[in-house]
């Protein structure tokens, strides 16, 4: 999805202000003596209410139905200007402001050099510690239950420099859509909208969270349901315009978190400024504004109104982004979120809305987007709430009249509607959207069927020689509870011919892979396995996996057959429970060797029953109508998985459990990046040739894989219990943005350690037992199998990612185990990640 809409071109942030009448002031201010524009400057009015904020390119716009006499302007370390309005005077104008040395509250410091910003004695920062210090006070923290209704709406548009209007060859293909371009919100800019989404939910949110209740009562949105997994770009939207809160210690702007201006933190990162106190309301109000130390880091720019009536509370916060920070794809941003007092004291948000500009590059092509959210009938107290049952609106034909907004729609936003019908029956946008689909997601529409991915279709290795493949898969045309997904591959080598056939069938009707989950899954194969990789045939290979370092000939022919419920909880706790019988025989340079020197063993047989047990409490994902991608959004995810081989049952040659449990969590740590952070353990009860034990997973590619040890060969290490930890963090540019000219790169600073302990009991050491199968050796020999003896296998990292915006590249060196033989001390390993 992220390609999808990155390769589109993505958004330019348009500051909307409400209009007062008539007569139409706007202008750019710049600084006096470097002629760069000042975003976040303060535009009040001689004589009467009312005003506005400069725009990151230091424009503004005011409209009036009063006669005005001037305009005072206010900025951040600049001296305040009092601006007379003529009877001639042009309606546009052109501010320059002067630096001041320090102003607060009226306050002048006035030196031979401008002194530096300090904590100590400051006005600012005092009122902004209060703030922090009544913060969980004030904010929102469901001590009691709640309940409210939210209407959202999102609308996106192209948007496009309107000189290039006469000349683009997409206008040209849909002249339609030229009669609905906005050429007046953003000067010099046309917006021509594209999606319009609007969604009316009923919501509860309890303490602790564990009742919490959320029904869509209606949506209505822009679809063009040709082929294209419009399901995916809804969550791809709501990823990037995540909530906002400055009440939280960190705000989310896709996978980045921004300190929050009242964090606990914030005054060692931020430097705060009373703007200016607004007295014609009682309480006053201060207008705090706030900017990062250091421009670079990942923090806002802004201001903040704080009513002084002893509550320390924000009421309302503007936020933007410095273009300094080091973050992709986003042109510009701005958030404003109003906050109101409920019974209890506490202030929830009311309104909030978030616009964003994304695009690859600045001042082509990108995709403006503005996202606004309000809340209304909040009360606190559950007391003759009657929730709704949920409904499949998504699927309903609605009329826009029926749908029952509380707020109106603008003009672009019902032009969105107006141009996806057009589009629809477009036949170049139909072709347009096929190409896509395959280009985004790897599979061919035709019809019920998806031919794909198209990505496996060939490849190479060792054993198999060339392989070729053809694999397709139902969509939703063909059933929304039945999905069969199957294909056939031939290796030119070992000229063997492999297949696989999987049927999944749904207990509900929403669709087969949409949460939460109520399936039963049969599938059935032959095919070839790298030991300890467990790659499947249904699941997509790619062509760039073939190229391996190091020797890469042993191979596992596996003929399976397995059946599996799944259920999914609402609470996003899950279980799976199923059955396998898989067939192993060895291929290429592997053997089944028993150590009594006995005949080779053709194969073995392992009856299976699996378990597993999930838990991902506020688990986020992109779900599509045909896949499912999690987001890491900072809450942890257990898993633990159990089996039980049973010999003697359908052919298992092997009796034995086998015990797992997997903890992942991406640990924030504003604003010094975030860690990826695995820890998994595992053990293996009774007595098993190696290809049963934990083979763990090592990775002979050159690409860098974050859960794989890449200096680790295949089948290098085995265990029956074993613990280990990876450890993989990003300072997201921290160091690398300070560093003139390396900043501009935009270069992110990664790092990373994987430790591994185990071993294998005596009773699994074929040495001490002839029937077990002699560990693995080279073609002359050599033993390269082995347990891990008490020093901890260990491997770390270094490199830099957000090269070209797209590429990772580390540098990984290996610690231990030096001495084993075809093993590399270090290597290069390159990742394709994109990312905010």
């Amino acid at each position: 999805m992220s390609k999808l809409l990155s390769s589109a071109g993505l958004l330019i942030l348009f500051f909307s202000l409400p209009s007062f009448g008539q007569t139409t002031i706007k202008g750019v201010i710049k600084d006096k003596h470097t002629k760069q524009p000042i975003p976040a400057v303060s535009i009040s009015f001689s004589g009467i209410t009312g005003g506005t904020v400069s725009d990151k390119e230091g424009f503004f716009q005011i409209r009036v139905s009063k006669t005005i006499k001037g305009l005072i302007f206010s900025a951040i370390g600049y001296k305040k200007l009092h601006y007379t309005m003529s009877a001639k005077e042009s309606p546009y104008v052109n501010i320059e402001l002067e630096e001041a040395s320090n102003d607060l509250d009226g306050v002048s410091i006035v030196g031979a050099k401008k002194p530096r910003y300090r904590n100590k004695n400051n006005e600012a920062v005092e009122l902004i510690r209060n703030v922090i210090a009544n913060r969980d006070k004030n904010r929102n923290k469901q001590d009691s239950t709640v309940v409210f209704n939210q209407y959202e709406k999102l609308n996106m548009s192209l948007n496009m420099g309107a000189a290039e209007i006469p000349t683009s060859s997409f206008l040209r293909k849909f002249p339609f859509l030229l009669k609905t371009a906005d050429t007046l919100r953003i000067p010099g800019r046309a917006l021509v909208p594209l999606f319009m989404r609007e969604r009316l939910t009923m919501l509860q949110e309890t303490k602790d969270h564990v009742d919490d209740k959320s029904v869509v009562l209606d949506e209505k949105q822009s679809r063009v349901d040709q082929g294209f997994d419009e399901d995916g770009v809804d969550e791809y939207l709501n990823h990037i315009y995540q909530h906002v809160d400055i009440y939280d210690h960190d705000i989310s702007l896709g996978s980045q978190r921004f300190l929050s201006p009242i964090s606990s933190l914030a005054p060692e990162f931020y430097k705060y400024f009373i703007a200016d106190t607004i007295k014609d309301v009682k309480p006053y109000v201060v207008r705090l504004a706030f900017s990062p130390r250091s421009k670079q880091d990942q923090l806002f720019m802004g201001e903040m109104l704080i009513p002084l009536d002893g509550n320390y509370a924000v009421s309302s916060v503007t936020l933007y982004l410095n273009k300094a920070i080091n973050i992709n794809w986003v042109n510009d941003f701005q958030a404003s979120v109003e906050y109101q007092r409920d019974k209890k004291g506490q202030y929830y948000i009311s309104k909030s809305t978030t616009a964003m500009d994304l695009g690859l590059f600045k001042g082509k092509h990108s995709l403006y987007g503005i996202r606004t959210v309000a809340t209304f009938d909040y009360r606190i107290g559950n007391k003759g709430v009657v929730f709704p049952k949920p409904r499949l609106l998504s699927v309903r034909k609605k009329k826009e009249d029926t749908f029952n907004r509380p707020l109106a729609l603008s003009s672009l936003e019902l032009n969105a509607y107006k141009n996806i019908d057009s589009l629809k029956v477009s036949p170049k946008f139909k072709r347009f959207m096929s190409l896509s689909t395959l280009v985004m997601s790897g599979y061919n529409k035709q019809g019920p069927i998806d031919i794909g991915p198209v990505t496996s279709f060939y490849s190479f290795n060792n054993v198999e020689g060339t392989r070729l493949r053809l694999s397709a898969r139902t969509n939703e045309d063909f059933s929304d509870k039945w999905l069969i997904d199957g294909g056939v591959a031939y290796g030119t080598k070992d000229k063997e011919w492999k297949h696989a056939v999987g049927v999944i069938y749904s207990f509900k009707p929403e669709g087969i892979l949409r949460f939460p989950l109520n399936s039963i899954t049969i599938k059935s194969s032959y095919e070839t396995q790298i030991p300890g990789q467990d790659f499947s045939f249904i699941e997509e290979d790619n062509f760039l996996l073939s190229f391996k370092r190091g020797v890469d000939d042993k191979r596992l022919y596996t003929r399976k057959w397995s059946g599996e419920y799944v259920r999914e909880m609402e609470n996003h706790l899950s279980y799976r429970v199923g059955y396998r019988n898989q067939e192993f025989t060895p291929a290429g340079g592997l053997f089944f060797q028993p150590a009594s020197g006995a005949p080779l063993v053709p194969n073995l047989q392992v009856s299976e029953f699996t378990s597993e047990f999930r838990w991902a409490p506020k688990e986020q994902f992109f779900q599509g109508k045909r896949f499912r991608r999690p987001i890491k959004n900072g809450y942890p995810v257990f898993t633990l998985r159990a089996s039980t081989a049973v010999k003697g049952f359908l052919g298992g040659d092997y009796t034995y459990q086998n015990l797992s449990l997997n903890i992942f969590k991406r640990v924030y740590i504003s604003p010094f990046g975030y860690s990826d952070v695995i820890v998994e353990g595992g053990m293996i009860l009774g007595k098993v040739p190696f290809p049963l034990l934990s083979i763990h997973k090592a990775n002979q590619t050159y690409s860098y894989q974050i859960q794989s040890y890449n200096l680790m060969n295949f089948m290098e290490f085995m265990s029956d219990r074993y613990a280990n930890i990876n450890i993989d963090h990003s300072l997201n540019g921290l160091v690398l943005n300070k560093i003139p000219l390396i900043k501009k790169l935009q270069l992110r600073e990664v790092f990373s350690v994987k430790v591994l302990y185990g071993g294998i009991s005596a009773k699994n050491r074929p040495e001490n037992d002839p029937n077990l199968y002699k560990f693995i050796t080279d073609k002359d020999g050599v033993q390269t199998s082995f347990a891990l003896g008490k020093t901890p296998y260990v491997e770390g990292s270094v490199g830099l990612s957000n090269i070209f915006k797209l590429l990772r590249i580390d540098y990984v060196r290996r610690f231990t185990y030096l001495d084993h033989p075809q093993v590399a001390k270090s290597g290069i390993r390159a990742r394709i990640h994109l990312d905010f």
